[in-house]
């Protein structure tokens, strides 16, 4: 009884799973997505385009070339499997690492994907590119400071006792894949940060490169998920902050240096703006035993492999071009791969070869695919065979760390027509083009007149075509360039935004009107909203832009007299004359010229 209850379940589990599978293959929405990490970046930025396939067994990288306003740094690849309901759905997931190449509004075209004959089109992105970076800074600390608000306009008192030096629990560990390797093997090296601390960022001190090594780092998001892990009764948060597949180029023991890290910590963690503290961790050196492979290996490619070559078409006219495609695909270092060659004999002509490679930064290394496209040409009719190719690899992880030799299947083209003849030019002989002594014989009767006294040599005639040319070159660099770009600049708005506040200011009948215009002068200026303008973030703000202390308290308290009279009954608190209002008006103006030269 309890043998067949076990095999009921085992069955019922096999009908789920299938079922979910075939669901998930065969019967689910093909979907083409695609999506962005951000609308708006710095020009030292990162943008990650990401395409993401569902339903598509297993497709190829979509071709983004068409972006021409960003530069393609690298790319990766990831699969997901998703069970939901009984229906198991496999996504696989393509991220292009992009750079922008200049300032500006751009937009990302999109992207169409071909598959059973149906074509996938993603939507368009706009992307805003700013000078320098988006990121939060992490190299300089913000500094706290007693605000210019006394603390009794607060409910409760600012308790400065519970700011309590933190204690600091920070370590960064690295490790590595494999401790002895073959040289050309591949080693995942993997830093490690322990915290039991807020951090706000970690930077790289050292150079990443690695002598000995063969290294590719695998490219870092803006953010770093991380994971609690227990040790010794306490809970850290584990990050991975560096990443890179190593692979040694020589034999024998190989140091990988410590590495120099500054981490931002947190402080104050109950201030409404918390300190932040720089240490500095080093990471503890590491040694691979790289061995010398067999000879048998010397040279050839360290990991495993699959090899496939296939033309475009089997028929083809003899005036055509075939492209021979070879494909190569594995795990390993995919940059030292050299491409099996074919050569050209009495029926056809090989050409070189364009070759591309596509790196794939997975959990357990770095793999990826060589394509090569070899143009060929035929110099006979008829069926016309090509030989195997030979690709061999070395894989070290396999019993008995086996020699590998992959043969592609032979095929035949079929080549027909009429090879066409090349086209003959004729010369025209030399008594045709010019008949001696007739043209020297009319030079000579006729009457050669002083070219210098001409209208259109002198100066006058040059100047007056010069004078349009001039005009429209002027009109075309307003409409297109100055109208554009530079009168649309953020440069020259809040330049115009600074004289259209002076403006205002020297319009001011009353002294209630000077607080509005400054409010809407910040709230222009630096993007804040009317409700966070105080007088303590107005202090806080002016002072982490290096305002002087005497220009914000005098900016500060002329906004504040301004509030107080805009409820005083007859609207002259303070008791301000007409002149007394136009020297505060001008103490202003001097200060605002200031502040707009702090705030870029």
């Amino acid at each position: 009884m309890k043998q067949r209850l076990i095999f009921i379940l085992v069955l019922v589990s096999v009908i789920v799973l299938w079922n979910g599978e075939c669901t998930g293959v065969f019967g689910e929405d093909v979907e083409v997505k695609a999506s962005i990490s951000a609308d708006k970046i710095g020009l030292d930025d990162v943008l990650i385009y990401t395409v993401s396939f569902k339903g598509i067994a297993n497709p190829g990288a979509p071709n983004i070339s068409h972006f021409s306003d960003f530069n393609i740094q690298t790319r990766s690849r990831s699969e997901e499997y998703r069970f939901i309901n009984g229906v198991t759905s496999r996504y696989v997931k393509y991220q292009f690492y992009l750079t922008p190449r200049k300032i500006g509004q751009f937009q990302l075209p999109p992207v169409t994907y071909e598959y059973e004959g149906k074509q996938y089109t993603t939507q368009t992105f706009t992307v805003e590119v700013v000078k320098g970076s988006t990121a939060p800074p992490t190299s300089q600390p913000r500094r706290r400071r007693r605000p210019f608000v006394d603390e009794d306009l607060f409910p409760f008192p600012l308790d400065r006792d519970r700011t309590r030096p933190q204690q600091i629990d920070v370590r960064v560990v690295s490790r590595a894949s494999k401790q002895n390797v073959m040289k050309g093997e591949q080693v995942l090296f993997t830093i490690l940060l322990y915290t039991r601390n807020r951090i706000r960022g970690v930077n790289m001190l050292s150079n990443q490169s690695i002598p000995g090594f063969w290294q590719e780092w695998y490219p870092m998001g803006k953010s770093i998920e991380g994971r609690n892990q227990v040790i010794n009764g306490k809970i850290y948060e584990v990050f991975e902050i560096r990443k890179a597949a190593l692979f040694p180029t020589k034999s024998g023991p190989i140091t990988i240096p410590s590495l120099k890290f500054e981490i931002t910590l947190l402080e104050d963690t109950f201030s409404l703006f918390p300190d932040t503290r720089r240490i500095q961790r080093t990471t503890p050196e590491l040694t691979i035993n790289a061995s010398e492979p067999p000879a048998r290996a010397e040279g050839l490619p360290m990991g495993r492999f699959t090899f496939d070559v296939r033309p475009n078409k089997r028929k083809v006219d003899i005036n055509d071009i075939l492209t021979l495609k070879i494909k190569i695909t594995g795990t390993g270092n995919i940059k030292t791969i050299n491409i099996p060659e074919f050569k050209s004999n009495n029926y056809f002509m090989v050409y070189p070869s364009k070759i591309s490679r596509d790196a794939s930064y997975g959990t357990n290394g770095v793999s990826g695919v060589v394509e090569a496209e070899i143009p060929v040409t035929f110099k006979k009719t008829g069926l016309i065979s090509f030989p195997s190719l030979k690709f061999q690899y070395f894989d070290p992880n396999s019993a008995g760390a086996n020699l590998v030799t992959l043969n592609s299947q032979p095929f035949a083209i079929t080549v027909t027509g009429v090879k066409e003849k090349q086209e003959i030019t004729t010369t025209i002989p030399q008594t045709e083009i010019i008949k001696k002594g007739e043209d020297i014989e009319f030079i000579k009767k006729g009457t050669i007149y002083n070219q210098d006294k001409n209208y259109y040599k002198s100066r006058t005639f040059i100047i007056l075509l010069l004078i349009p040319f001039i005009i429209n070159f002027l009109l075309v660099f307003k409409l297109f360039v100055f109208d554009r770009f530079i009168a649309d600049s953020s440069l020259m708005k809040k330049h115009k935004l600074l004289n259209r506040t002076i403006k205002r200011l020297r319009n001011v009948r009353e002294q209630g009107d000077i607080s509005p215009i400054l409010e809407n002068y910040l709230k222009e200026k630096t993007g804040m909203g009317l409700s966070g303008i105080t007088n303590q973030s107005i202090d806080q703000l002016l002072y982490d832009y290096g305002v002087s202390d005497s220009d914000i308290k005098t900016f500060i308290t002329l906004k504040s007299e301004s509030e107080s009279s805009r409820f005083s009954p007859n609207k002259t608190y303070g008791g301000l004359t007409g002149r007394e209002l136009k020297q505060d008006v001008n103490v202003l103006i001097n200060i605002l010229k200031r502040i707009d030269s702090k705030i870029k």
